[in-house]
């Protein structure tokens, strides 16, 4: 009867510390899953505040490029008014002595009126081009702007939607864990130092048992001389 009764109390102890084996695997393993969902939720945070970031970068470099572009078209503009105000007054000049008297005057007259529109031209040309070049990068950072404002609205609203996620796997981590979010980085922080300081000191260790295998070749090699 006693033996019945041992046996019993021992199976009711097993059956006990199974039960509370497999509590305390549920509790691990739901710290766990926290944990998991926790680093997935700030990871996704920092990637949303990077692309919010980019977009906002895509913006502003936008309005810088269609802010330069804008001045340097206006200032080329103004340039070549001036060009062409300068060609015709220096044509006029040129213009009198077409109808000289003097054949010789007149040939020179004509040669020098056709060496300064084609110079004219080219300047012209050249101004015209360099609009044409200016207003690609205005446009071109028009687009930015409204790639960034487009990607923007998306980035913003998967801030948002990140950011509740974080806040939900952090309540839910401090809850299982007892970590607050203060305590969370403190620990993540104090890890990082301390792989660090472990590396610094292995490194230190090695680096000491090198020195001293070289001092004991040195000793070797005195041995050897005397």
């Amino acid at each position: 009867m006693k033996k019945i009764i041992v046996t019993a109390i021992a199976a009711f102890i097993a059956i006990g510390a199974f039960a509370q084996s497999n509590a305390q695997d549920k509790v691990e393993a739901a710290k766990l899953k926290a944990t998991t969902k926790y680093e997935s939720a700030k990871e996704k945070l920092r990637k949303a505040n990077r692309k919010a970031y980019i977009n906002d970068s895509l913006i502003e470099a936008g309005k810088i490029q269609v802010e330069e572009a804008e001045f340097l078209i206006k200032d080329l503009n103004e340039t070549k008014k001036a060009a062409i105000k300068e060609f015709a007054e220096e044509r006029k000049g040129f213009n009198k002595y077409l109808k000289d008297k003097d054949q010789a005057v007149a040939k020179q007259a004509l040669a020098d009126v056709k060496a300064l529109d084609k110079l004219s031209a080219d300047s012209i040309k050249k101004i015209d081009k360099a609009i044409a070049n200016a207003q690609k990068a205005s446009a071109k950072g028009k687009a930015n702007i409204s790639k960034g404002e487009t990607g923007q609205k998306a980035a913003k609203d998967a801030v948002k939607a990140a950011e509740k996620a974080y806040s939900d796997a952090s309540e839910l981590y401090e809850e299982l864990t007892g970590n607050t979010a203060e305590e969370i980085v403190k620990e993540e922080v104090n890890i990082e130092r301390k792989e660090r300081a472990d590396k610094k000191d292995k490194k230190s260790k090695k680096d000491k048992k090198k020195k001293d295998r070289g001092d004991d070749d040195d000793e070797d090699s005195d041995e050897e001389e005397d």
